[in-house]
């Protein structure tokens, strides 16, 4: 028996860092959203241990992987294993999820492949032990997410709309980002609050001056391809624009998926990699 898993990814709409933590985490708000871009996860039952195959040169398919990570969490006791095949289609190292997505497909794609009948509850229960950002990733749509991120307050997702990812050709540790805010500097006012109402009334519109990502400041000032990018996609037709996560991928909103498309020619043109997607309602699914 084999199952096929979508693990989609997400960008951060908001993003503030507050402080670490005592247990070593930092503490944030953010607003994550899925999109449609995804990884596929191809799993299928086989007499023992847990093996990882994938189509990219840099995702490691040892133990370290976090996909791996999550198939030995669910079949801890279970006398079978699984072999697991990824597409990786989603950016490595980018903001954008991708490790955290894969792992949330493990989860999903097991409790389907060996019938456990594990809820939602359940699944989300361990992704929480594998990092904040795969709980969001196995249900996705679109959350206030608290704490390390993993407290979650659901949103209506903003379906279908256009979204452009622009992937610069460098890698930004998440290490150095976190490293390099100044947590004691006055930094600008974002209004979270403002943000959700914002996305609970469909207000496309609204969202340029209301999206916010702190690692913007130190990324933008190390790295100013990236500003100019985010400056490029505004200037191309975007209604909003931000980086996602730590970087450095920014993305790009729009409100016609043809001015999407003429901006995508356009960035492309000029030699940027460009991915067209949208925002979506799910995480993973299977």
């Amino acid at each position: 028996m084999a199952i096929e898993v979508k693990c989609r990814a997400k960008v951060n709409l908001f993003l503030r860092v507050l402080g670490r933590r005592q247990d070593g985490y930092h503490e944030v708000e953010t607003i994550y959203h899925s999109i449609e871009l995804h990884d596929i996860l191809r799993l299928k039952v086989q007499k023992s241990d847990i093996t990882l195959v994938c189509d990219h040169p840099l995702v490691p398919t040892d133990e370290t992987n976090l996909a791996s990570k999550a198939a030995r969490r669910m079949l801890e006791g279970y006398r079978y294993g699984v072999r697991m095949m990824l597409e990786k289609r989603i950016p490595i190292a980018a903001g954008l999820g991708g490790g955290s997505a894969d792992a949330a497909g493990a989860l999903v794609g097991i409790n389907k492949l060996y019938r456990m009948g594990l809820s939602l509850q359940d699944l989300e229960e361990h992704a929480s032990a594998l990092g904040a950002d795969v709980k969001f990733m196995v249900r996705g749509g679109c959350a206030v997410g608290r704490g390390r991120g993993e407290d979650l307050d659901f949103l209506e997702p903003l379906n279908g709309i256009p979204v452009l990812l622009v992937v610069p050709d460098l890698a930004v540790s998440t290490k150095w980002a976190y490293a390099s805010l100044k947590m004691g500097l006055t930094r600008p006012k974002a209004n979270l609050t403002m943000l959700a109402d914002t996305l609970r009334g469909g207000k496309i519109g609204q969202l340029k001056d209301l999206l916010y990502n702190d690692f913007e400041s130190v990324v933008f000032e190390r790295y100013p391809i990236v500003a100019q990018i985010r400056h490029k996609l505004l200037e191309s037709g975007a209604c909003a624009s931000l980086m996602s996560g730590s970087g450095p991928v920014v993305f790009g909103v729009f409100l016609e998926e043809g001015d999407a498309r003429r901006a995508s020619k356009e960035l492309a043109s000029h030699g940027n990699r460009v991915i067209e997607t949208a925002f979506a309602t799910k995480g993973v699914t299977a």
